[in-house]
């Protein structure tokens, strides 16, 4: 019974210590200043639900670090960052903005909104 426990423990942890490993991989690297596999990292912890990475990914979509400059999906990333209480999400989100003509905002308000259904409850998709 405590084996059966303990293995159910294990498994129930698994994913949760693969996405913190996750970001906290993008963490080394980008402090070590490799862009490309701090990219990689925090997509992979954000995709997997990890909050944290949100406000990371805008950034380096935002700067074009360690992949293309991309501001729609900096709006879209700062935008989940805002509504997951980071900060500066909203100023950051705003920044992108003010690069992006009006269609280019609707259109990531548009992604967003798919992205914000990917990764929340029903709840929040109703905003």
């Amino acid at each position: 019974m405590i084996f059966r426990s303990i293995l159910l423990l294990i498994a129930l942890l698994m994913p949760v210590s693969s996405v913190v490993a996750g970001f906290e991989a993008g963490e080394v690297a980008n402090r070590a200043g490799d862009r490309d596999t701090a990219f990689a990292e925090y997509q992979a912890a954000a995709m997997a639900g990890d909050t944290r990475a949100y406000g990371k990914l805008g950034s380096m979509y935002l700067y074009g670090l360690g992949t293309k400059r991309d501001y729609g999906m900096a709006y879209v990333w700062f935008g989940l960052s805002k509504e997951n209480g980071d900060k500066y999400g909203e100023r950051f989100q705003q920044t992108a903005a003010s690069v992006m003509t009006a269609a280019e905002v609707h259109q990531a308000e548009r992604l967003l909104n798919d992205y914000r259904k990917q990764f929340t409850g029903p709840e929040v998709q109703a905003r």
